[in-house]
């Protein structure tokens, strides 16, 4: 099956996800339990990202300046609120109001028009206490990350003649969860260029991968001992499948499969043999980073240019010197 007919597919069960009134998250290779990393990482993964992330509506956001986030454009105006809730803080919740007055009364910024899935938003009457830097370089194709995404933990085995080839997806409970994967490389789209991960049996090592009703959450890769935000999650391949090559039990399902062989998939119009893990898509930020930065105002993240940068976004903030209290480029 072509990655780009699995694209299109998932765009339309991401539309589809906005409305529906159960949805799928984030679920992990070595755990069904629900409360797993559901709190800060820590270690080798501490200020990895799950800092920089907040709440809108059912979906989630990341902070990348002072007043502005970033989501996924296919989860729609899901709100118009933005919560910086105390489990990624670590300090009281804090709600923002979203300015549906910016970008001339759109109240967002579509980055590169429709030509991605990406999404900025401004908040108004206050500044988040942290945000993210935005990546900008080569390397993210082929980079280990940690991911963040909501929804609910993994449901039973999926077993095929005894061999278990993964799990059922559950119905969202409403909670944010990190886990981490590594890139295999990019996937051409008609929403840009898109990061590709696959689903691999990866025990002890934090695999996740991501369902629908994860859409908007951030991933980070490590460069030079700085987390930078590379990927906003877009879609997943996780069926319908069914056991039967030819499709007549009826027994369809979906499911997080590290090993589709002996499946056929649903490809949008027919159903086709498949084989291998299932792979997530994320949109690539580095492609845009120069328009996100022109849009936040925010420079390249470095030492006193960032610190005088953020200063004068706090001037800005409380002496009124500017709607958007950007920082000049």
């Amino acid at each position: 099956m072509s990655r780009n007919r699995h694209i299109s597919l998932m765009l339309s069960l991401l539309l589809t996800a906005v409305f529906a009134p159960s949805a799928h998250g984030i679920l992990f290779y070595d755990s069904g339990d629900a409360a797993h990393n559901t709190s800060a990482p820590t270690a080798g993964y501490a200020n990895s990202g799950w800092q920089y992330e907040g709440y809108f509506g059912s979906y989630l956001g990341t902070m990348i300046s002072p007043t502005m986030f970033i989501t996924a454009q296919h989860v729609g105006v899901n709100d118009n609120k933005f919560v910086y809730d105390t489990i990624f803080s670590g300090a009281p919740t804090v709600t923002y109001n979203i300015d549906s007055s910016a970008n001339g009364g759109q109240g967002y910024w579509d980055v590169s028009g429709a030509s991605t899935d990406l999404r900025i938003y401004q908040i108004t009457g206050g500044i988040f206490p942290a945000y993210a830097p935005i990546y900008s370089g080569v390397s993210d194709a082929s980079a280990g990350f940690v991911g963040i995404g909501r929804g609910g933990p993994r449901g039973a085995d999926v077993l095929k003649n005894g061999v278990l080839k993964g799990f059922d997806t559950t119905a969202s409970d409403g909670m944010a969860r990190w886990g981490r994967n590594t890139f295999t490389g990019t996937s051409s789209s008609g929403v840009g260029t898109l990061l590709v991960a696959n689903f691999d049996p990866m025990a002890g090592q934090e695999e996740f991968t991501i369902s629908v009703g994860d859409s908007g959450g951030g991933a980070f890769i490590n460069d030079g001992g700085v987390w930078y935000l590379a990927g906003i999650n877009y879609g997943v391949e996780n069926g319908p499948y069914d056991t039967d090559l030819n499709h007549t039990n009826g027994n369809e399902f979906n499911a997080a499969l590290f090993d589709r062989t002996g499946y056929t998939e649903f490809n949008g119009s027919t159903w086709v043999p498949v084989t291998g893990p299932s792979s997530l898509y994320l949109s690539r930020v580095s492609d845009s980073a120069t328009q996100i930065n022109n849009i936040t105002g925010v420079p390249e993240p470095g030492g006193t240019l960032l610190f005088l940068c953020a200063a004068l976004w706090f001037m800005a903030t409380f002496r009124s010197i500017s709607p958007r209290g950007r920082c000049p480029a």
